[in-house]
Protein backbone atom coordinates (compact mmCIF):
# COMPACT_ATOMS: atom_id res chain seq x y z
CA UNK A 1 0.00 0.00 0.00
CA UNK A 2 2.74 2.22 0.55
CA UNK A 3 4.49 1.70 -2.63
CA UNK A 4 1.15 2.51 -4.53
CA UNK A 5 0.77 5.91 -2.33
CA UNK A 6 4.71 6.66 -2.75
CA UNK A 7 4.32 5.83 -6.87
CA UNK A 8 1.42 8.41 -7.04
CA UNK A 9 2.65 10.79 -5.43
CA UNK A 10 5.89 10.98 -7.91
CA UNK A 11 2.84 10.47 -10.92
CA UNK A 12 1.82 13.57 -9.67
CA UNK A 13 5.01 15.81 -9.02
CA UNK A 14 6.45 14.51 -12.57
CA UNK A 15 2.87 15.61 -13.87
CA UNK A 16 3.52 19.11 -11.88
CA UNK A 17 7.52 19.17 -13.23
CA UNK A 18 5.91 18.75 -16.79
CA UNK A 19 3.21 21.36 -16.72
CA UNK A 20 5.89 23.74 -15.66
CA UNK A 21 7.87 22.37 -18.34
CA UNK A 22 5.24 23.05 -20.88
CA UNK A 23 4.35 26.49 -19.49
CA UNK A 24 8.36 27.73 -19.94
CA UNK A 25 8.20 26.24 -23.42
CA UNK A 26 4.97 28.31 -24.54
CA UNK A 27 6.18 31.64 -23.24
CA UNK A 28 9.51 30.75 -24.46
CA UNK A 29 8.55 30.34 -27.80
CA UNK A 30 6.05 33.40 -27.48
CA UNK A 31 9.17 35.29 -26.51
CA UNK A 32 11.14 33.59 -29.56
CA UNK A 33 8.38 34.57 -32.52
CA UNK A 34 8.63 38.09 -30.22
CA UNK A 35 12.64 38.27 -30.52
CA UNK A 36 12.28 37.39 -34.15
CA UNK A 37 9.90 39.79 -35.07
CA UNK A 38 11.71 42.65 -33.62
CA UNK A 39 14.79 41.12 -35.49
CA UNK A 40 13.32 41.12 -39.10
CA UNK A 41 11.81 44.18 -38.87
CA UNK A 42 14.60 46.42 -37.00
CA UNK A 43 17.93 44.39 -38.05
CA UNK A 44 16.88 43.55 -41.48
CA UNK A 45 14.81 46.36 -42.21
CA UNK A 46 11.96 44.05 -43.13
CA UNK A 47 9.22 46.04 -43.86
CA UNK A 48 6.70 43.79 -45.67
CA UNK A 49 3.03 43.86 -43.74
CA UNK A 50 3.10 40.52 -44.23
CA UNK A 51 6.01 40.18 -41.52
CA UNK A 52 3.07 41.34 -39.10
CA UNK A 53 1.73 37.78 -39.01
CA UNK A 54 4.74 36.69 -36.73
CA UNK A 55 3.93 39.14 -33.83
CA UNK A 56 0.49 37.49 -33.94
CA UNK A 57 1.98 34.12 -34.68
CA UNK A 58 3.61 35.23 -31.15
CA UNK A 59 0.07 36.18 -29.56
CA UNK A 60 -1.18 33.13 -30.64
CA UNK A 61 1.76 30.54 -28.72
CA UNK A 62 1.48 32.61 -25.97
CA UNK A 63 -2.16 32.12 -25.70
CA UNK A 64 -1.62 27.87 -25.79
CA UNK A 65 -0.29 28.19 -22.22
CA UNK A 66 -3.91 28.02 -21.36
CA UNK A 67 -4.55 24.95 -23.49
CA UNK A 68 -1.60 23.62 -21.72
CA UNK A 69 -2.71 24.69 -18.33
CA UNK A 70 -6.01 23.04 -19.10
CA UNK A 71 -4.51 19.87 -20.44
CA UNK A 72 -2.90 19.21 -16.85
CA UNK A 73 -5.95 20.98 -15.05
CA UNK A 74 -7.22 18.90 -12.51
CA UNK A 75 -4.06 17.37 -10.94
CA UNK A 76 -3.84 13.35 -11.78
CA UNK A 77 -4.58 12.54 -8.08
CA UNK A 78 -7.78 14.50 -8.48
CA UNK A 79 -8.71 13.04 -11.76
CA UNK A 80 -8.20 9.98 -10.26
CA UNK A 81 -11.01 10.32 -7.76
CA UNK A 82 -13.45 10.78 -10.34
CA UNK A 83 -12.51 7.25 -11.90
CA UNK A 84 -14.21 4.41 -9.81
CA UNK A 85 -11.74 2.11 -11.25
CA UNK A 86 -8.71 4.16 -9.94
CA UNK A 87 -10.59 6.24 -6.81
CA UNK A 88 -8.64 3.72 -4.59
CA UNK A 89 -7.39 4.40 -0.49
CA UNK A 90 -3.63 4.67 -1.92
CA UNK A 91 -5.03 6.97 -4.31
CA UNK A 92 -6.37 9.41 -1.60
CA UNK A 93 -3.61 8.67 1.16
CA UNK A 94 -1.27 10.17 -2.04
CA UNK A 95 -4.00 13.29 -2.20
CA UNK A 96 -3.75 13.83 1.69
CA UNK A 97 0.06 14.18 1.29
CA UNK A 98 0.80 16.64 -1.13
CA UNK A 99 -2.59 18.30 -0.03
CA UNK A 100 -1.04 21.47 1.01
CA UNK A 101 0.77 22.29 -2.46
CA UNK A 102 -1.71 20.36 -4.73
CA UNK A 103 -5.61 21.68 -3.52
CA UNK A 104 -4.80 25.60 -2.96
CA UNK A 105 -4.32 26.25 -7.09
CA UNK A 106 -7.61 23.81 -7.21
CA UNK A 107 -10.05 25.91 -4.70
CA UNK A 108 -8.62 29.16 -6.26
CA UNK A 109 -10.16 28.01 -9.47
CA UNK A 110 -13.29 27.16 -8.34
CA UNK A 111 -13.62 30.72 -7.52
CA UNK A 112 -13.50 30.42 -3.25
CA UNK A 113 -12.06 33.41 -1.92
CA UNK A 114 -9.35 33.99 0.52
CA UNK A 115 -10.77 32.71 4.23
CA UNK A 116 -11.87 30.57 6.66
CA UNK A 117 -13.79 28.52 3.64
CA UNK A 118 -10.85 28.02 1.58
CA UNK A 119 -8.19 27.60 4.52
CA UNK A 120 -10.72 24.60 5.85
CA UNK A 121 -11.29 22.90 2.32
CA UNK A 122 -7.77 23.07 1.75
CA UNK A 123 -7.36 21.44 5.05
CA UNK A 124 -10.10 18.94 5.59
CA UNK A 125 -12.26 18.17 2.78
CA UNK A 126 -12.87 14.45 1.90
CA UNK A 127 -12.96 12.45 -1.28
CA UNK A 128 -16.40 12.99 -1.84
CA UNK A 129 -16.59 17.12 -1.96
CA UNK A 130 -13.82 17.01 -3.82
CA UNK A 131 -15.47 14.99 -6.53
CA UNK A 132 -18.71 16.95 -6.05
CA UNK A 133 -16.84 20.62 -6.23
CA UNK A 134 -14.67 19.39 -8.99
CA UNK A 135 -16.82 17.73 -10.91
CA UNK A 136 -17.28 20.49 -13.71
CA UNK A 137 -13.71 20.58 -14.42
CA UNK A 138 -14.21 16.57 -15.33
CA UNK A 139 -16.51 17.71 -18.45
CA UNK A 140 -14.94 17.16 -21.95
CA UNK A 141 -11.53 15.35 -22.75
CA UNK A 142 -9.24 17.91 -22.22
CA UNK A 143 -6.52 15.39 -22.83
CA UNK A 144 -7.59 14.17 -25.93
CA UNK A 145 -8.22 18.01 -27.44
CA UNK A 146 -4.50 19.14 -25.87
CA UNK A 147 -2.56 16.49 -27.85
CA UNK A 148 -5.22 17.37 -30.65
CA UNK A 149 -4.15 21.00 -30.62
CA UNK A 150 -0.15 20.29 -29.99
CA UNK A 151 -0.39 17.84 -33.34
CA UNK A 152 -2.14 21.07 -35.44
CA UNK A 153 -0.12 23.97 -33.94
CA UNK A 154 3.46 22.37 -34.37
CA UNK A 155 2.40 21.49 -38.31
CA UNK A 156 1.37 24.89 -38.40
CA UNK A 157 3.69 26.48 -36.95
CA UNK A 158 6.66 24.51 -38.80
CA UNK A 159 4.78 25.33 -42.27
CA UNK A 160 4.51 29.26 -40.93
CA UNK A 161 8.17 29.06 -40.16
CA UNK A 162 8.91 28.00 -43.42
CA UNK A 163 6.82 30.32 -44.93
CA UNK A 164 8.22 33.37 -43.55
CA UNK A 165 11.68 32.27 -44.36
CA UNK A 166 11.40 31.75 -47.73
CA UNK A 167 9.17 34.57 -48.26
CA UNK A 168 10.24 36.95 -51.18
CA UNK A 169 8.66 40.61 -50.05
CA UNK A 170 10.04 41.25 -54.23
CA UNK A 171 7.52 38.70 -55.50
Amino acid sequence: MIADTDTLIAAQRRELRARRRWIVATRTASLSFAAWYLVLIIVMGRDDPFYLFVSIAAVITGLSGIVVVNYFDPPLLLRNLHDPSTATPANWQALAAVRAELLPPIVQDLGIPEGPERDRLIATADADELVRRTADKMRGDRRRFGRIYLGVYLVVALAFILRVCTYDPSA
